[in-house]
């Protein structure tokens, strides 16, 4: 388990004057409070207006190479945009083509994507046309019986390629489940490549820092451990700041990382 903070690029996205920025001025903020591993936010191509989404992309990915090489910053992986309801059909599909494309570009080791609606069977032949995309693809849980949320499925849906797709675990999503964290993580051993670190109170998916809902960190950690988890344990605890103001960002990093060093010593 790698034992340095990493967040995904939304951790102070939102704010109670809902102002939005786009990644390329969210990522000098944290570079300011130190923070070199972040997991790029393509989902920014769900707003239409997103500069991902037409001819600005390329200035935008190469403002973000940029500012990876000015700051010393490690893209550490990205997630990909998920369907909305009223989107045409192929349309997310597209867009996930182009996450990939973009994630490439900026070497990000995975990106991650959420499972359709459907049965492993679906999955398979859904993810099977992104087979030689050039990046591995991270299978994330969902937090419904009605969608790809434990490990056995997922397992089998990598199974299918085992070259191209790995999983990633999201704590949060399990939590609303009301399922074994450690036991999840177990399942997963060598599948695993990355992880949503966040909290909730076990009814609606927060995305809180943790130690803010009830989630049993400690088991989770032990989990983690006993698999020999290699990589790290990176934030998406997006909504906490939604309530506060812009101005409280500091704020929001710092309980953050302050979160994140207790997540280490269990």
């Amino acid at each position: 388990m790698v034992e340095e903070f990493s967040t995904n690029t939304n951790l102070i996205a939102f704010n109670r004057e809902r102002i939005v920025r786009d990644m390329d001025s969210l990522i000098p903020v944290y570079a300011s409070y130190g923070i070199r591993n972040l997991d790029l936010n393509f989902c920014e191509m769900m707003r239409p207006e997103s500069r991902l989404n037409d001819s600005r992309s390329k200035g935008y990915i190469r403002r973000l190479e940029d500012l990876r090489k000015e700051y010393g910053l490690n893209y550490i992986g990205s997630h990909a945009p998920y369907s909305q309801k009223g989107e045409k059909e192929g349309e997310t599909e597209y867009k996930i083509f182009r996450a990939i494309e973009f994630a490439a570009i900026l070497r990000c080791p995975y990106i991650v994507v959420h499972p359709v609606r459907g049965t492993v069977e679906e999955n398979i032949r859904y993810y099977g046309k992104f087979r030689g995309s050039g990046i591995l693809i991270a299978i994330e849980n969902m937090e419904s019986d009605k969608e790809i949320s434990r490990h056995s499925e997922i397992n089998e849906i990598i199974a299918s390629n085992p070259e191209g797709l790995r999983a990633l675990f999201d704590t949060g999503h399990a939590n609303l489940l009301g399922l074994d964290l450690k036991e999840e993580i177990m399942g997963y051993k060598d599948n695993l490549i990355g992880l949503h670190i966040h909290d909730n109170d076990g009814r609606s998916d927060q995305h809180l820092i943790p130690f803010m809902g009830n989630i049993d960190w400690r088991s989770f950690i032990s989990g983690l451990r006993e698999i020999g988890y290699k990589g790290l344990l990176t934030y998406e605890a997006m909504y906490y700041s939604r309530n506060l103001s812009i101005n409280d960002e500091g704020k929001v990093i710092r309980e953050a990382v302050s979160a994140f060093n207790r997540l280490i010593h269990f």
